[in-house]
């Protein structure tokens, strides 16, 4: 059955209630919570991809019997990339729609003012990014949950294969000094990384680094270049990493660019145009992977977004499946924990669903393996990919 959408609007936020149930549905069905960034800076197709990505697992689920016969709900906020606003949502989610458990955020910022929230309200976050190291504990945050796999972890691959593949003795790095991830990614996780693999950065105390929304670019790439790197490194959001890439190519850089997982995206390309060949970086899900089962979801995502926002890039990437799969395996919790939605047992019925979280092992979705560690963080398959003939492919 298509699904049906009420919007409301309600304190500021935009309450979007996306519900794809038989007719037969009473009030009193299960919520799911769902926080996106579907407006703002840097990138709102990220929140909008979200949105259809859990629509397409919400039609899946209700279409096979909801969870013991009683369908699902969706309760989705927008929250940009401000805090307050993410916070805001979140409660009013636990207090008022009396969700069970909420997938997002995407940010880092919004994650860390959320966690103590959560120990407040006690209704289990699952976030789809955030993934600045050591926020997640589970033993002191048990409500908060991140499914990615952190920065730390995830460049260390990355690196690597760049610097092998492309024989990298020096580089110069430029990045956004705003985001608390593209600043943690360029001034502590890949200068560790480098200097392990005896890789020099060329600017000493001198970083090149810009605020979110810049988009001249052409005296820090003149500076950049005055050094004569042997790789360049960019650790920035989309917009900026595609214009940033633009200007290289424009000023003659004609080497191989290190994207960090930010860059990992169609809007780069979208951006940069062929400037983008040979940006290398990393994505926890790879749309043109063969498998039948990952064929059809980016086949059935763009069909659908396209048709919701038909002036929109509606290519599938990580933030858009990684949604409809924590909503799948979220229902299989809800099916093993016997959920009933019956509002007196409430806390009782959220707590076991944050109790499935922990225990959770090992789940295949479309995305590939998921699965939580100790910490509550995801442990995940790596694509380390570069962009070749205008689209991003794995790299061999």
């Amino acid at each position: 059955m298509k699904p049906t959408g009420k919007i409301i609007l309600a304190a500021g936020l935009t309450l979007i209630l996306l519900i794809a149930t038989p007719l037969w549905a009473q009030p009193g069905t299960l919520k799911i919570g769902l926080l996106a960034p579907m407006t703002g800076s840097p990138n709102p197709d990220w929140g909008k991809k979200q949105v259809v990505g859990l629509e397409m697992a919400l039609a899946r689920v209700n279409q096979r019997g909801g969870i013991g016969g009683n369908p699902l709900e969706a309760v989705i906020m927008g929250t940009s990339s401000d805090p307050q606003q993410g916070v805001a949502a979140y409660r009013k989610m636990a207090d008022e729609d009396k969700v069970l458990v909420i997938i997002g955020p995407l940010f880092t910022n919004i994650f860390i003012d959320l966690i103590p929230v959560t120990n407040e309200k006690k209704v289990a976050i699952i976030a789809t990014a955030s993934a600045t190291p050591g926020l997640s504990d589970l033993g002191k945050w048990p409500y908060a949950f991140r499914m990615t796999v952190t920065s730390d972890k995830k460049e260390g691959p990355l690196i690597k294969s760049w610097v092998e593949a492309n024989t990298i003795k020096d580089v110069v790095i430029l990045y956004d000094r705003e985001s608390v991830v593209t600043a943690t990614i360029a001034e502590k996780i890949w200068p560790k990384i480098m200097q392990d693999l005896n890789v020099r950065i060329l600017y000493e105390n001198d970083p090149i680094s810009f605020p979110e929304g810049q988009t001249d670019f052409a005296a820090l790439v003149q500076k950049a270049l005055t050094y004569s790197p042997s790789g360049i490194g960019i650790s920035a959001m989309s917009r900026e990493a595609g214009r940033l890439i633009k200007e290289l190519r424009g000023q003659g850089y004609g080497k191989s660019i290190l994207g960090a997982s930010t860059t990992a995206n169609p809007k780069v390309i979208e951006i940069a145009g062929a400037a983008a060949e040979d940006l290398w970086s990393m994505s926890l899900f790879y749309p043109e992977d063969p498998n039948p089962k990952v064929k059809q979801y980016v086949e059935d995502f763009k069909r659908k977004c396209t048709d919701r926002y038909p002036d929109m890039n509606c290519d599938s990437e990580q933030y858009d499946v990684v949604v409809h799969d924590i909503l799948l395996f979220v229902a299989d919790i809800m099916k093993k924990k016997g959920i009933t939605g019956d509002s007196e047992k409430l806390q009782q019925e959220r707590d076991k669903i944050r109790e499935g979280l922990a225990d959770m092992g090992v789940w295949r979705g479309t995305a590939g393996m998921m699965a939580f560690d100790r910490m509550g963080d995801g442990i995940r398959t790596v694509h380390i990919l570069k962009v070749k003939d205008g689209r991003w492919q794995p790299v061999r």
